[in-house]
């Protein structure tokens, strides 16, 4: 009897410092998968603008590629109407001689 009066306060202390420590450990364990949660949370917010940045500078690019295109057709237009009045000028101007 006087081993079970020694080693069943020991016994109880020891459980009840492991069920302290499970709820510690439980505590802790929801705090870092709250922590975890928040951190997602961010970096979906951020992955989310960086894909509207994305969206934005490749709109802009397609604007600027169709002006580039429709000024390339205008100058294109531009030189042949060039090459026709030049044409047209040679015809009617008269031709300088050089002495």
């Amino acid at each position: 009897m006087a081993d079970d009066m020694t080693t069943k306060p020991a016994i109880e202390t020891i459980l009840e410092r492991i069920i302290a420590f499970e709820k510690r450990f439980e505590i802790r364990f929801e705090q870092s998968e709250s922590r975890t949660e928040q951190f997602e949370k961010q970096v979906a917010s951020r992955f989310d603008k960086m894909d509207e940045r994305f969206d934005s500078i490749d709109n802009e690019i397609d604007r600027v590629a169709s002006v580039a295109h429709s000024t390339k057709a205008e100058m294109l237009s531009l030189r042949a109407d060039f090459r026709e009045l030049r044409a047209q000028l040679k015809e009617v101007l008269p031709i300088p001689q050089t002495p």
